[in-house]
């Protein structure tokens, strides 16, 4: 085996409250005698999500899903079949099912419909009352999950956003100097950290619209956002060139406030190339200068 079996690996809050959400199923099942906890525990434990508006929008689905997945299974449990077409009838409701996810762009769910379609495609007791049991303990799954993920150590997304852009920050700040003192740089470190920063930001933008989320600051979040954006598209220009440049005097002043040290090297670039590299460098600079008060340890919550 190439990688060793790590012991060290912290169990997080996200699983502890997942095993919260399944602990509180199971015992719901228990006291009001629901059949086959395990629809009532899946949704509980896929609604866990890392932010609260990605657990919200889930819902729907989650549900429609399973009400969909139920009434096929029941429907397809009462053709008339010999014990030998009766699997052909339940691989043709699978068929069914994954295709028609797959047409409203619900992928994720098909593993929950499918389950439930089996169950009530086989099920020995009344069809009904079953399938009636199957959608109210998935009901009941998702509000579990939901209620537990926020009152439990709630997701904050604009802290993760904070970190995400500080990351981002700090590979801005290698990679510029790269750019400076290399020939040959790399740019994947601060491209990943900026995907991570930007996927951070949308899911703010949908935090925004969910019913009770955590108060923070969007304006402070876009504006981190909007320079890190025209700091990417820079960063893109100035990493195709495949010479030093001559830092200009101001730029040289502007990396002595930004890195504390003064700059002795000097590139080859030359003529106008060197003057678009300085430009872009500037702006970069200036950007990192603004980035640095916006994502201070003072800012991280509102």
């Amino acid at each position: 085996m190439s990688k060793k079996i790590n012991f060290k690996i912290k169990i997080g809050m996200r699983v502890i409250k997942t095993a919260i959400a399944v602990t509180l199923c199971l015992y719901i099942s228990l006291i009001f005698n629901l059949d086959s906890p395990i629809f009532m525990c899946i949704p509980a434990i896929t609604s866990m999500k890392s932010s609260l508006s990605e657990s919200y929008n889930d819902v729907k689905k989650r549900m429609f899903s399973a009400i969909f997945g139920v009434i096929l299974g029941v429907a397809f449990s009462y053709i008339p079949a010999g014990d030998y077409i009766r699997p052909l009838l339940g691989g043709l409701g699978i068929i069914i099912i994954i295709y028609i996810l797959q047409v409203f762009n619900m992928k994720q769910m098909v593993l929950l419909s499918c389950l439930v379609f089996i169950a009530g495609f086989t099920s020995k007791t009344d069809k009904f009352i079953y399938g009636f049991n199957r959608i109210l303990g998935t009901f009941l799954g998702i509000i579990i999950g939901i209620a537990v993920n926020y009152l439990i150590s709630s997701p904050n997304v604009y802290v993760d956003f904070i970190s995400e852009a500080k990351n981002t920050l700090e590979n801005t700040r290698q990679f510029i100097m790269e750019l400076i003192s290399k020939r040959e740089h790399n740019i994947d470190d601060f491209e990943d950290s900026y995907n991570n920063t930007i996927k951070q930001y949308e899911l703010l933008l949908s935090e925004k619209n969910t019913p009770l989320h955590v108060d923070f600051d969007m304006d402070r979040a876009k504006r981190i956002t909007d320079l890190l954006q025209d700091i990417h598209l820079r960063f893109n220009l100035l990493n195709s060139f495949d010479k030093s440049p001559y830092v200009s005097k101001a730029n040289k002043q502007l990396i002595n406030e930004v890195f504390s040290l003064t700059l002795v090297i000097d590139g080859d670039l030359e003529g106008e190339l060197n003057s678009v590299f300085n430009y872009h460098m500037h702006r970069i600079l200036e950007n990192i200068l603004i980035l640095e008060k916006l994502v201070g340890e003072n800012n991280e919550t509102e």
